[in-house]
């Protein structure tokens, strides 16, 4: 009775508690639906949030736990996919914004938070490269270079420093005269003539002129002399002159500090700052690329790391620059083709099956069982009753037809030199019973192996820089047919197979239909009366034939497509100078920094040991020549210095050009020169905007061929990139002069650009006669504005 009240009571309570309960549940689901349809819509943030909620109100429910943890990894994962692509469209802000809300819903994700270290370093980078084409536009492109170089390590996909270090190097190349020559920013051409000067006491004289320190080493010898004829040449040239013919290296100190030494393995070790690289392979085994650093560089102290695919090298700086241009052209990615297959068998089979089937055999029905058994008595009495005759007499009369079409379209996609393989078909059991000797008998054991039939495809392409593909192609195709079981019950298999092995060499979407692997079988069978049946036209009376002819073919259909191929490289990036056997050379750096020139102090007279260094300027400069004269003391051997006047500008070039260009229309732009110095060659290189210009051709004007003499033109556009390279020389000894069209343009204005066309020079690079560099300042620059 007490237990019936207790249940009593209680029973509301518990009708309280499964209400809030299932109130909640339902509450719950809610949340949840609510939640998964905000993320549905792209709203993460709300919908985790109901999620958060569901989850702290039913913290032990094992559904509601495990939805919210697969939606937030779900989000997570689309917000990085979103961010990275944003970072790879180079969006860093939306990038940025990305890999942000991933952190506020993952703090501890930490493919975030590097990724928003490394935006923080792209930023930066940015303004390393507006800097680097800041230095370029002054005409520093070694410069520009070292800004660079770092912005590339930290991403070597970056558009704008890959154009830039492209400017550059097209600035150096359009810059190389037709013999060695050193370029410096500090100095200008000079001419040398010394005999058995003193070599300590030239310096002296180098230092007083050019404003430079030469500090020696304590092992340099003072009785060292030196013979030097020398026209024309750059300050550095002919320091590094000086320094060879006495076995003597340098060590630049500061902008205007050279430390002098002799060229022993001693004093390089002592001397040689030498610097630590660590190059990030991609595309290059870390092996293979130490195999080429020792072999070419001669580097001793290299080190790899295989798991990160690293190599870390210690060497002088211009070790390291070579071996960065020897990693970066063997650091290309393979090329890859996709192959497009088509293989089709069609095989046919006619089979006719028409005559009169006789009966071949005859036999004895129950004979009588009286006499010796075997004997003739045994078979009297036989009548038509107890004979019979097998098989029974048939009248056949049928034609059976079947084609037979198999086709396969694999499409692949193989990298350069490497093996693919396809197999369409199936593997067939192939049972095989081995026979073992034993007391109680032979014990027979099975086998069972597989054995591949169908269709097998290999093929090797070798992918060429000129778009075409090399295939090596191996085909085969089987069929497989069960044989009569053998008398331990083991099913034999024929196979029977056809192959084609074959090269072939097809260019970039071109189609080959390889064909002809045929095979035609006639089966005759007959059943006749001999005799009888062998009467031509009536011969099928008197016996049945079974005639079956089959024919099957086999055609391959193949087309590369190259979805990668090994760009063409620069000139400069395929060939450099590298210094010599004994000292690396990644190229001719400007020696020093030329601030100040020590001032005149006298008027007199060169003597026959002179040094003249001439001054050349952008512009027209008068200047008066004066004589610098080192102190020294009667008798001494040390030549005075004379500087000559800046010499002016040997021509002046300007644009000849219509008003304007309406979209689509051609017209002609004229560069003319008025040329006030002999000129025998000269290169320049033009920039444009492709997408608002196009150069259709360039035509050699009339100046450097005036006089009638035999000239060289050969114009190199670039559309790709808005780049025009334009080399002009003359044969005759005597240079160019005067006034015309030094060359000329033939451009479109294209339809759809928001800009105005522009043309401008960049570069000229200009000798007169003798190989003397001579100055020619840059034009401005051309804007072809729009025509209505």
């Amino acid at each position: 009775m007490m237990l019936e009240t207790m249940l009593r009571r209680a029973a509301p309570r518990v009708a309280i508690l499964l209400l809030a309960s299932l109130l909640a549940g339902c509450a719950t689901d809610a949340l949840q639906r609510e939640g998964s349809r905000l993320i549905d819509e792209g709203r993460y943030e709300e919908g985790l949030a109901k999620l958060d909620q569901a989850v702290r109100e039913q913290p032990r429910d094992a559904a509601t736990n495990m939805t919210q943890t697969t939606q937030r990894a779900r989000v997570i994962a689309a917000l990085l996919a979103t961010a990275e692509r944003a970072r790879l469209m180079r969006d860093h802000n939306a990038a940025t914004r990305g890999f942000e809300r991933v952190l506020a819903l993952d703090p501890a994700n930490e493919r975030a938070r590097e990724a928003l270290r490394q935006l923080d370093q792209l930023r930066n980078a940015g303004e390393t490269v507006r800097q680097a084409q800041a230095a370029l536009r002054r005409g520093d492109p070694d410069g520009a270079d070292r800004l660079v170089r770092p912005v590339l390590a930290l991403d070597p996909r970056n558009d704008a420093a890959l154009a830039l270090k492209r400017e550059i190097e097209d600035m150096r190349a359009s810059n190389v005269t037709p013999y060695p020559q050193l370029r410096s920013k500090m100095s200008a051409p000079v001419t040398l003539e010394f005999r058995d000067g003193n070599l300590k006491q030239i310096f002296e004289v180098l230092s007083r002129n050019a404003g430079i320190n030469f500090l020696f080493d304590k092992d340099v010898k003072p009785d060292l002399k030196a013979t030097l004829f020398v026209r024309q040449v750059p300050v550095e040239q002919a320091v590094e002159l000086l320094l060879l013919q006495n076995q003597l290296q340098q060590k630049i100190i500061s902008d205007n500090t050279v430390m002098i030494y002799p060229d022993t393995p001693q004093k390089q070790r002592d001397y040689l700052d030498l610097t630590i690289r660590t190059f990030h392979l991609a595309n290059t085994d870390a092996k293979t690329a130490m195999n080429m650093v020792k072999t070419l560089l001669k580097t001793k102290d290299v080190f790899i790391d295989e798991r990160l695919n690293t190599l870390t090298m210690r060497d002088t700086p211009d070790a390291i620059r070579l071996a960065e241009k020897l990693l970066t052209a063997q650091g290309l990615p393979e090329p890859e083709v996709v192959l497009e297959v088509e293989v089709m068998e069609v095989s046919r089979q006619r089979i006719l099956d028409l005559g009169l089937q006789w009966p071949s055999t005859f036999g004895i029905l129950r004979p009588d069982l009286g006499g010796p058994p075997g004997t003739l008595s045994q078979y009297r009495g036989i009548d038509r009753d107890r004979i019979t005759i097998g098989p029974s007499p048939e009248l056949r009369i049928n034609a059976n037809d079947s084609d037979v079409n198999t086709l396969a379209n694999p499409v692949i996609r193989v990298s350069n030199k490497e093996k693919a393989r396809i197999h369409i078909g199936q593997r067939v059991p192939v049972v095989s019973a081995t026979s073992t000797p034993s007391t109680q008998g032979p014990v027979i054991t099975e086998s069972i192996q597989y054995l591949e039939v169908g269709l097998k495809l290999e093929v090797e392409p070798t992918v060429h820089l000129n778009d075409e593909v090399l295939i090596k192609i191996g085909l085969e195709v089987s069929k497989a047919t069960a044989q009569t079981p053998t008398k331990n019950g083991t099913i034999p298999v024929q196979v029977d197979t056809r192959n084609a092995a074959t090269s072939l060499r097809l260019k970039d979407g071109e189609t080959q239909i390889l064909a002809g692997l045929m095979r035609n079988d006639h089966d005759v069978s007959g059943n006749r009366i001999p005799g009888l049946g062998d009467i031509p036209g009536l011969g099928r009376l008197f016996g049945s034939n079974k005639d079956t002819i089959g024919k099957s073919e086999l055609v391959l259909s193949i087309t590369p497509r190259i979805v990668r191929n090994m760009p063409y490289m620069n000139p400069y990036d395929i060939e450099y100078p590298s210094g010599t056997e004994a000292v690396l050379k990644a190229r001719t750096e400007p020696l020093l920094r030329m601030t100040t020139t020590a001032p005149a102090v006298g008027g007199a007279p060169a003597p026959a040991n002179a040094m003249t260094r001439d001054a050349i300027a952008p512009v027209p400069a008068p200047a008066a020549v004066a004589a610098l004269a080192p102190p020294a003391s009667a008798g001494s051997d040390v030549p005075a210095v004379a500087t000559a006047a800046a010499s002016p500008a040997a021509a002046t070039l300007s644009w000849t050009a219509p008003a304007g260009l309406k979209p689509g229309e051609e017209t002609d732009v004229i560069l003319r020169a008025n040329v006030t110095q002999p000129l025998s060659t000269a290169t320049v290189q033009f920039a444009y905007d492709p997408a608002a210009l196009r150069v259709v051709a360039v035509t050699e004007g009339d100046v450097m061929n005036a006089d009638g003499a035999i000239t060289s033109f050969a114009p190199r556009i670039d559309d790709k990139t808005g780049r025009m390279f334009v080399a002009l020389s003359r044969s005759a000894p005597q240079g160019a002069r005067g006034d015309g069209a030094l060359m000329r343009l033939r451009v479109v204005a294209l339809p759809g650009s928001a800009a105005p066309a522009e043309l401008k020079v960049t570069s000229v690079s200009a000798f007169g006669e003798g190989n003397r560099p001579v100055s020619i300042p840059l034009p401005a620059a051309l804007a072809l504005g729009a025509r209505p």
